[in-house]
């Protein structure tokens, strides 16, 4: 049983709406490879983080280059195929017709986001998206949770945030918000389920119906 009684539903995009961890995975070798530095799914998994430039300091990439890169990066992720996850639509609807207030808070750039989600025209489904460069202080900072949850009118007792990384975890705690975990395909599962979210499900329709 949980502890509270919920109004408001927020979620993560990559990973956990939208399946982009193949994608990020090959963009990443792509990247890394134009600056000389070998980069395989053992590196990946050594070095992920939602936050890209921690990956950019584990390989050794110079802080210099980190915006140069994000354009390359950006670039090599455009030619990728990418799509929600199997459930995620269904799942946003089924929160909205049961009447939740529904969040986005994402460390992904809002460009790429707010067209992914227009591609889908599933805009609508968010009363508050929030995304990286709307924030000085990105996950685990709480800063684009709370923000989120000011736009929504909600308060952090009343919310869960839905999210597949120890860094998603920690920003709900951070912000008194219930802190739900989902795996996705990024190679966190571990570091996740040791972050001991208060719901850990194995799906997005497992975690929705553990909430409602």
């Amino acid at each position: 049983m949980l502890p509270r009684a919920l109004r408001a539903l927020l979620f993560d995009w990559d990973g956990t709406l939208w399946d982009s961890s193949e994608a990020s995975y090959r963009s990443y070798v792509r990247l890394f490879e134009s600056y000389g530095i070998p980069f395989d799914r053992e590196r990946f998994e050594a070095t992920y983080a939602p936050d890209w430039h921690a990956t950019y300091r584990a390989v050794g990439l110079p802080a210099e280059r980190w915006a140069e890169a994000d354009e390359r990066w950006m670039r090599e992720y455009a030619q990728e195929e990418r799509g929600l996850l199997p459930g995620a639509h269904e799942t946003l609807e089924q929160v909205r017709d049961l009447g939740f207030a529904v969040g986005l808070v994402t460390s992904g750039s809002r460009a790429r986001v707010l067209r992914e989600l227009e591609a889908l025209s599933i805009r609508g489904l968010f009363g508050s998206v929030v995304c990286g460069e709307d924030v000085e202080r990105r996950k685990p900072h709480p800063e684009g949770l709370i923000m989120a949850l000011r736009h929504l009118g909600m308060a952090p007792v009343e919310s869960a945030y839905v999210g597949d990384s120890p860094e998603d975890v920690e920003m709900a705690r951070a912000a008194g918000v219930l802190p739900v975990g989902v795996p996705g395909g990024f190679p966190n599962r571990p570091a996740l389920a040791a972050a001991r979210p208060v719901v850990l499900a194995s799906s997005l329709a497992e975690a929705i119906q553990a909430l409602v």
